[in-house]
């Protein structure tokens, strides 16, 4: 599904989660279907009203919903019925979305319904794509989705601005749901039997948070590794431990890959230390003296150190794993019932139960904890004088004792770390029985998508504190020592903030650093000098 002259075609098929997240940040960019997918999208419509009008039992179509399905309805209040339903369900509280993660989410469901087998009309998924394509943001507020029954609030946000009512952004003013179609020049969706249902029973709201919370994790673990190399190497950490031979005998893709961006992020140190050439050393000195000789360094580095792709490469995998799961819902028909043209039947099924996301994603929220983990354990090694082989306490070279260093610094660092392990409790176990035991277990998908949010977020702030830290170790050894991935660092850190010789507030500049990380400027900047660093390694 190729991105053509700034649009991106959808066809239920071959979305992928890097097509997705630049069309939800690219606002100027068109989302079309597929022409080859219309044909079996209007069948699948004949097909539901064909079914509607032979008063077949079919829930969502002459039925009422949830608790109430035992309620048949007759087809004459369609149309109330679908929009009560939206009404009912759209009951979310609490901060708003960003408009571009709503977008995110719209692309997803109009890239399910567009598969045929939801039985929306035509006419109203045109209206869904040009809510897309003209900006209109329905206000999707973040808190209150059972995540299953799909995401019935927060798609219910967006369905019921298609009608006209509740509230969108649009062009920067928050306005009620039918003054922004008017101001967009968008008809409203009339909604007939089966379409509310349509538009709300899937998990698209969860899929697109879950998609962009994969992107921004990606991102964090290719930043780790940067940051991990230019710290290790401003503690002189071995190199020898990452040699891909050793890791061979113990292959896992994350732990591997890990290791060989490790080795090429430290090529061409003078900082690091070869335990070969330590060893050669450490001879000369039992040589030289008689009986037991304590060395001025240690033979090998701590587990923080040494034992960085062992403690990355897990989360590395929980990532991909998140991915395939991700891309496969993403290219789903979540919703219930499926209308099968092909077979000219319709069949009732759980489709739109959000476990898979829920689950992936507090996965992932556990092993991102670990990265803002190995992070905090470096970052103590640059504080702790004792551990950190020629280091001045809190790296505080001048005037120390009337100057604290960076000595608080790793206040926020150890508190995010205790935040996210609170954060890090599943979702996807809570499950709490609702709607009179119809909705009796359900994946609270949507908040196990929100807290993997924060853990990453809250990671990136530990990070940006370690790199200012490699950064003040680097200036105290000399940075011509670096290698060159580590001058790239250094040079970039300077650009923040200068080599702290006096105390200040430096709040604003953990900030900044962190916002670059979130950007991906420096792993754009670093893989230009070493080649693209891997998430995973695959065996050829």
């Amino acid at each position: 599904m190729p991105i053509k002259n700034n649009t991106l075609i959808l066809d239920g098929y071959t979305l992928t989660i890097e097509e997705l997240m630049k069309a939800g940040k690219n606002l100027s960019m068109k989302v079309e279907v597929d022409k080859k997918n219309w044909p079996k999208i209007r069948d699948c419509r004949k097909l539901v009203d064909k079914r509607a009008n032979e008063e077949r039992c079919i829930y969502g179509v002459n039925t009422s919903c949830g608790g109430l399905v035992d309620h048949l309805l007759p087809k004459e209040r369609d149309n109330d019925f679908q929009k009560n339903l939206v009404r009912s369900i759209t009951t979310q509280v609490g901060r708003p979305f960003e408009d571009e993660l709503v977008r995110i989410f719209m692309i997803a469901r109009a890239n399910s319904l567009c598969r045929g087998y939801s039985g929306i009309k035509e006419v109203n998924l045109k209206i869904y794509l040009e809510m897309i394509n003209k900006n209109v943001f329905p206000l999707v507020p973040r808190k209150g989705s059972l995540g299953t029954s799909g995401d019935l609030g927060p798609l219910g946000c967006i369905a019921s601005v298609a009608f006209g009512e509740w509230k969108a952004n649009y062009k920067g003013k928050l306005l009620p749901g039918k003054e922004a179609m008017k101001a967009a020049g968008i008809e409203l969706m009339y909604l007939s039997a089966k379409e509310g249902l349509s538009l709300i029973n899937g998990t698209s709201g969860m899929v697109g948070l879950a998609c962009t919370v994969i992107t921004e994790a990606t991102n964090t673990l290719k930043n780790s590794d940067i940051i991990a190399a230019f710290a290790i190497e401003t503690l002189m950490g071995r190199t020898n431990p990452f040699d891909v031979r050793v890791h061979e005998q113990k292959y896992h893709p994350g732990q591997y890959a890990t290791a060989m961006n490790l080795t090429k992020l430290l090529a061409g140190s003078n900082m690091a230390i070869d335990e070969q050439e330590l060893s050669l050393r450490l001879q000369a000195v039992l040589k030289k003296h008689e009986g037991i000789t304590v060395a001025d360094i240690p033979v090998e580095d701590a587990y923080s150190i040494r034992c960085t792709p062992q403690f990355v490469g897990p989360t590395k995998e929980a990532v991909q794993h998140a991915r395939e799961v991700l891309l496969r819902e993403l290219n789903s028909s979540n919703d219930n019932p499926l209308i099968f043209t092909e077979w000219d039947t319709f069949i009732h099924n759980g489709h739109f139960h959000g476990q898979p996301i829920s689950f992936v994603m507090d996965c992932l929220a556990i092993s991102m904890v670990n990265i803002g983990v190995v992070s905090d354990r470096r970052i103590d090694r640059f504080m702790d004088s004792a551990h950190s082989t020629g280091l001045p306490p809190f790296l505080c070279k001048e005037d120390t004792g009337v100057r604290m260093g960076l000595m608080g610094g790793q206040f926020m660092t150890t508190s995010l770390v205790a935040e996210n392990r609170t954060l890090a409790v599943p979702a996807s176990i809570q499950s709490i029985t609702s709607t009179a035991d119809f909705q009796d277990i359900v994946s609270f998908g949507l908040i196990a998508g929100r807290k993997a949010r924060k853990i990453v977020e809250n990671t990136n702030h530990i990070l940006s504190f370690e790199l200012l830290c490699a950064a003040q170790a680097a200036d105290l050894r000399g940075v011509d020592l670096l290698s060159p991935a580590g001058k790239i660092m250094h040079k970039a850190v300077r650009e923040t903030l200068e080599y702290m010789d006096y105390d200040k507030v430096y709040i604003d500049d953990l900030e900044e650093l962190k916002a670059r990380i979130e950007s991906g400027e420096f792993v754009e900047r670093v893989e230009k000098e070493v080649g693209e660093l891997l998430i995973v390694h695959t065996k050829e």
